[in-house]
Parts: C-alpha cells; structure tokens; sequence
C-alpha cells in the first residue's frame, strides 16, 4: 500500500513537471527592449506581442509607438522599466546610467545584453542570433538573416559595376548646429555597406565650417528626416552653410532617410541599404 502510494505521488509530481515545461512558453514573457534595432530584431522575429515597454529610439514598427516608453536608452527610467513587471530586458550594452543593468539584474529580471557597435553586418547577425536562441525562435532568426544576406548579395553584385566609389557626407542638423557623420557612426556603417565613401574620417559626430563642407565638396549629402524637420522643410536645405556650393547640391543629390534606420544597424539594413545605393548611384 505504501509503494502504491509512493508511487502515486511520484507519478502526480511527474505529471506536474511535464505540464509545467508544457505550459512554459516564451510567449509568456513580457519583455522591455532599450534600443531601437534591439525593438526591430524582436519584431522581426514574430515576438512583438512580447513586447511591453521600449525606450524612445525604438519607433518602428508603428505599434511600438503605443507602447509605455522607459525614456532614452542614454538616460533610461529603471522604475518605469520595474513597473512593467518585464520577464526580460533587452538592452544595449552601454546603456545609461551606467548602473541600470546591475539595478534590473537585482530585481530578479533576466537581462539581455548586447553589442551597439561597431556597426558591422556580423554584430547584426550576432545580435539576431542571440535574441531567437533567447526567444526560442532560432528557425525565424535563421531565416531572416538568410534574408538579409540574400539582398545584400544581390545588391553587392549592383556595387561591384561602380568601381569609382560615390564621396558622401551625412548631415545631421540639431538645435541650429549642423553636424557631419564620421567614423564609428551607424550612419557611416550605412554608407558603406550602400557601397558610397564616406568623406569624413573623424570619429562620431562633428561641426562643420561653411568651408569645410566645400572643400570636401561631396558629390551625395544624406539627412535623416529630424534634420529637415528642424531646418523647416527640404526646402530649407539651402539655409545649411556651405551647402549650395557643393555638387551634391548643385546636382540635386540630396538624400533622406527615415531616422529608425540610424538608432543602430537592424534588420531593415538591406531596406535602408537599397535605398541609399539608388541615391549614390541612380541607376
């Protein structure tokens, strides 16, 4: 009687397992993300209902615009973060203040911690890789970095005719001061991968004289959709000092593009990458 009773006990603790591991489900998680191409991997890869709080960068898709904010992801709001009860935080890993991950770890909340830079089509693929192995969705990552890679290729093949590559400088006007994309900038990982030069070899963002601009005299200037909306609209462009004596304006070489794509290289990279290449180069 006592062996059948063990027994029974055991096979009901058995059950309760097996239905717990059942019933687990990464749809179960409730997951805050703290950078923009961090919110589109995640959308991307089919768990968008997960999400429940994103930072101020993280604007695409539409739906993440209704979404609680938790601020911007250089000064992000660990309580508003807590009061979303997230199972999971995916974040950059030079979030600020610099003690916000150590502060969500404390809360018993599982934290994913990413590479922002350098922004490179690897720490992409790395990034995408690590969220599905989290999210238990490694078939949909699989399958959307064969995506991106497959039209980066087919676009590649488009670069290689250029053997002269387009001289391009990014713009981004902010607070009445106009400043130019250098080095370690997503915008300059964009113009690479589009196939255009980068004139500018400084590091991060810098100000520009009037003349500067035009003894660099790029062929292509891109703006992001901020900047022409600070200036008052396209075309206020000639307002911007230097500008008009440059070719790229002279040849109406002047191109825009959404802000989404530059809060980190994502997975729209072949989108934005395609768009910039018809610009360099108009074919």
């Amino acid at each position: 009687m006592k062996k059948k009773i063990i027994a029974q006990i055991s096979l009901f603790w058995l059950i309760f397992a097996f239905n717990s591991m059942a019933n687990y489900s990464p749809t179960n998680e409730r997951i805050v993300v703290a950078g923009g191409s961090l919110t589109e991997i995640v959308f991307a890869l089919g768990a968008g209902d997960q999400v429940v709080g994103v930072d101020k960068t993280s604007n695409y898709p539409d739906t993440t615009k209704q979404l609680p904010q938790i601020g911007y992801w250089k000064l992000l709001n660990v309580e508003g973060i807590l009061s979303l009860s997230p199972s999971l935080f995916i974040t950059l890993n030079d979030v600020e203040p610099e003690n916000v991950i150590n502060q969500i770890n404390q809360a018993k909340v599982d934290v994913l911690t990413l590479q922002r830079v350098p922004g490179t089509l690897d720490l992409l693929y790395s990034n995408i890789e690590k969220i599905s192995a989290r999210l238990n969705k490694q078939a949909e990552g699989k399958q959307l970095i064969s995506k991106i890679q497959n039209n980066l290729s087919e676009l590649q093949k488009k670069i290689l005719t250029h053997p002269n590559k387009a001289k391009i400088l990014f713009l981004m006007s902010m607070g009445g001061t106009n400043s130019v994309a250098g080095k370690n900038t997503t915008a300059d990982a964009l113009i690479t991968i589009a196939g255009g030069e980068n004139l500018a070899t400084h590091t991060s963002y810098k100000s520009y004289t009037a003349e500067s601009i035009i003894a660099m005299n790029p062929e292509v200037i891109v703006l992001n959709t901020y900047s022409i909306d600070q200036l008052g609209g396209i075309d206020k462009i000639n307002t911007i000092p230097g500008i008009t004596e440059t070719a790229a304006f002279k040849n109406h070489r002047i191109i825009t593009i959404d802000d989404s794509y530059l809060f980190g290289i994502g997975p729209r990279i072949d989108e934005v990458a395609n768009i910039l290449y018809q610009g360099f180069y108009q074919d």
